[in-house]
């Protein structure tokens, strides 16, 4: 029969195809989180790795490169192997605002990244120590006016979300205060809680225990809406700042050239991990919002968020480090 030798050649090829096909991983994967321990991507991270790896059958290991807001890590990402075993769970910082920064980025997001999954979104929570005066925003305006540029808050990096929330408070109340950088954001919440800083805007994820634990204080919150874990504290745009939004998101990324079923296979089982309603619970008791957007989402966002953070810096006199 003149079909059987192109049917048993087209066989032997599907089956010499299919271990490479399944083969990946074939080793651990590393997820680089670009930011030092306690950050919100970090946390997110370490709850997500031991899902996905029993569902690779590898081990999931996760590293801090900490960095210039993220940029040292992602451009570790970037320079990897493009097998899938090297992925980077980003914050907008490194991905669509420091790109209209100086010094200038050695890399471009959006040529040399694969887009696979927009995981969170976490609001930022506008925190003062638990002794301060001010206890909603109209009083801290009114502490940091009389202050006269005596008002401090903390960040750590410029063009971060945390730093960007800060400046634009600055901009819309019309006070003055002073930015102090830090190494990581943990640093950040230590000295708020000790008095050292006046204020910081922190993500909910890091500071938000330490309000429910009562030893900070939360005046408000910078996404529009209120949160379900902390369903007390108001937005600022609730108290009179409408339009105020500066929350962080964090998404998962591979280099460029990566293969696309390999892509397709990380996006569905964090997809999937994300829908789990032991997962869900988690994150938003923790005060991150779960997004899992497709890839072609992810890439459309970064496209008109680099554009956007471009204005805000502009306005907010951000040029650098």
């Amino acid at each position: 029969m003149p079909w059987l030798p192109r049917f048993a050649l087209v066989l032997i090829a599907g089956l010499a195809m299919a271990p490479a096909a399944r083969a990946w991983p074939d080793r651990p994967v590393t997820i680089i989180i670009p930011f030092a321990p306690g950050n919100a991507a970090d946390v997110i991270t370490r709850l997500l790795a031991p899902v996905l790896s029993q569902n690779w059958g590898q081990p999931v290991v996760v590293q801090n490169v900490p960095g210039a807001s993220g940029g040292i890590g992602v451009e570790r990402v970037v320079r990897a192997a493009p097998d899938g075993h090297t992925l980077v769970m980003s914050g907008d910082a490194a991905i669509v605002v420091r790109v209209s920064m100086t010094p200038p980025l050695p890399y471009d997001p959006r040529r040399d990244l694969a887009p696979i999954i927009l995981v969170a979104r976490t609001p930022n929570l506008l925190v003062v120590p638990a002794q301060a005066a001010p206890r909603n925003v109209a009083e801290l305006v009114a502490a940091a006016r009389a202050a006269r540029g005596g008002y401090n808050y903390g960040h750590a990096g410029p063009g971060t979300s945390v730093q960007i929330a800060s400046e634009l408070l600055v901009q819309m109340a019309g006070i003055e205060l002073t930015g102090v950088g830090y190494p990581s954001l943990p640093a950040v919440l230590q000295d708020v809680m000790a008095g050292r800083l006046d204020l910081a805007f922190l993500p909910a994820v890091v500071a938000g225990s330490m309000v429910a634990e009562g030893r900070l204080r939360a005046l408000a919150l910078s996404s529009p809406g209120r949160l379900a874990s902390l369903p007390d504290v108001p937005s600022l745009a609730e108290q009179g700042y409408p339009g105020f939004d500066a929350s962080a998101w964090f998404g998962l990324l591979a280099p460029a050239a990566t293969p696309a079923p390999i892509l397709t296979r990380v996006h569905a089982d964090v997809t999937a991990a994300l829908a789990t309603p032991a997962m869900r619970a988690r994150l938003d008791g923790l005060g991150a919002v779960t997004l899992g957007h497709t890839p072609e989402e992810f890439q459309a966002l970064i496209a008109s968020e680099i554009p956007r953070m471009a204005e805000v810096l502009r306005r907010a006199g951000i040029t650098g480090q």
